[in-house]
């Protein structure tokens, strides 16, 4: 039993000695400069031969446009002459065929040795160790960044330098370590080192300008420096080739400006829209009851609808909502800042009548939607940013409960601090009144989820916020709105 302990023992101890790390030694370190010169002669010989290709390809492409200037501009003059026709004939029935068939011709020797290179044993591990060395010694012997890229070290300059690829590699390494001071100022002295003549290599390489800005943005945003990494996307987009992948620079951007209005919203700076088409009115349109007892009804958008209804819950049916909701408040969201319940709509009378009046104000079917979910708010209590309806992948009837149409809010208690309505894509905010309820569509007009209709609510200053919402689902819920005449 001893014997086999100290078998696996030596096994475990070989295994460790077996492990090869280029990183860890200047000797090891050595051999990769033998990989880079063996992948070096390989591609001198492909480029070599992929030029002699190439060239062949220019003398067929010379001499055909050289008889084609000589000719008559207009084709059908052109080959009315004989000696002009038969060639062209021939060239396209003979020759043309060839230089396709040598285009399409792969050079296999050289590229095969190249493309059949091992270099896997250079792994992820293998560049954080080198990117680990190089900035501790950059730390232990204190040299300025900037400095240290363009090759000098301890006030002597060296016939080397660190490419824009090398000080993104070490941004990045800096971020991944969570050091985010630090990465930052990699990522822009790779900017100050980016040579143009390099810019095709690097496009390649997925280190351009343009990912350069990108992995800049995403650092200041991790460092909750908004306008400087809204900035970096901006660039980012600004430097895009048509074949860059600006999908996360656009999404990032976009999600910044929104945040931006959203905070101006939330400080009282952007205020309710003031266009002489929209007006407060009496509300008759939901229902044959509205006729007869109207709601006070501000309209604050057009497309999509969003208007705020004054007084339509009493002082006692939002007191029953919140002694029926107080006792099972639970927080249901991750990283939620609220806590909610749910009201059955046989919980009470007042309930049935609240769901009566969302249909009358809404003109909107209810019978296939969520119940209705009071929420409670206390000091820094907020809605983020968000969209409340969830666009099916693809078209599906009846529609996903997460589809949902129009969304009802009724605010029952008043905030003496925060707690505003913000809409970010629309560009308003608003501070809520006991007793209103805030109505707005979802979908735009062909049945879409609209990014126009994006809503949050602002942070609780002082005081606590209780609301009540209602999500309006289902397929149906547009046949019951009248049309105007």
């Amino acid at each position: 039993m001893k014997n086999l302990c100290w078998s696996i023992l030596l096994i475990g101890v070989t295994t460790a000695m077996e492990t090869k790390y280029y990183a860890t030694s200047t000797r090891d370190m050595a051999s990769l400069v033998q990989i880079e010169d063996e992948l070096i002669g390989y591609m001198r010989q492909y480029a070599g031969e992929l030029q002699l290709k190439i060239n062949t390809m220019r003398v067929f492409q010379k001499e055909w446009m050289t008889r084609r200037a000589l000719g008559h501009p207009d084709p059908t003059i052109y080959v009315a002459n004989p000696l002009i026709s038969f060639p062209l004939m021939r060239r396209m029935y003979s020759d043309a065929p060839k230089l396709l068939e040598f285009a399409r011709q792969e050079i296999q020797g050289p590229l095969q040795k190249l493309i059949n290179r091992d270099i896997t044993d250079i792994t992820t591990l293998e560049l954080k160790m080198a990117a680990t060395g190089l900035l501790q010694f950059q730390g232990v012997y204190g040299l300025n960044a900037s400095e240290m890229a363009h090759g000098k070290l301890s006030d002597k300059q060296y016939n080397s330098r660190l490419s824009a690829a090398d000080c993104l590699a070490l941004g990045t390494h800096l971020e991944d370590q969570q050091k985010g001071k630090q990465a930052c100022k990699w990522p822009r002295i790779s900017l100050d080192q980016y040579e143009d003549q390099m810019d095709p290599v690097n496009r390649l390489l997925q280190t351009g300008r343009s990912q350069i800005y990108e992995k800049l943005g995403l650092t200041l945003l991790s460092m909750h420096d908004l306008p400087a990494s809204q900035a970096a996307f901006r660039k980012s987009i600004e430097w895009a080739s048509k074949d860059d992948n600006t999908n996360l620079a656009n999404h990032l951007n976009d999600n910044l400006e929104h945040m931006f209005v959203h905070l101006d919203n939330c400080r009282g700076k952007n205020l309710l829209p003031r266009n002489s088409t929209l007006r407060c009115r009496y509300f008759t349109e939901g229902s044959p009851y509205l006729r007869l007892a109207p709601l006070k009804m501000e309209q604050l958008n057009y497309e999509p609808f969003v208007g705020l209804f004054y007084d339509v819950i009493s002082p006692e049916e939002q007191d029953d909502l919140i002694n029926l909701s107080t006792s099972r408040l639970e927080h249901r969201k991750v990283d939620s800042s609220s806590v909610e319940a749910e009201v059955p709509v046989n919980a009470s009378d007042h309930v049935a009548r609240i769901h009566q009046r969302i249909e009358d104000m809404s003109g909107l079917y209810l019978a296939e939607s969520e119940p209705l979910t009071v929420s409670n708010f206390g000091i820094g209590g907020q809605d983020f940013i968000h969209l409340d309806c969830e666009q099916p992948k693809k078209f599906v009837e009846p529609f996903i409960a997460e589809y949902r149409t129009a969304t009802v809010m009724f605010y029952l208690s008043d905030v003496q601090m925060g707690g505003h309505a913000s809409f970010p894509d629309l560009g308003f905010g608003f501070k809520p009144s006991r007793g209103s309820a805030l109505v707005w569509h979802n979908t735009d007009n062909s049945g879409n989820c609209d990014i126009r209709s994006l809503q949050a609510t602002c942070p609780v200053l002082l005081g606590t916020q209780w609301v009540a919402r209602k999500w309006i689902s289902g397929s149906g819920q547009w046949r019951r709105k009248p049309c105007r005449k």
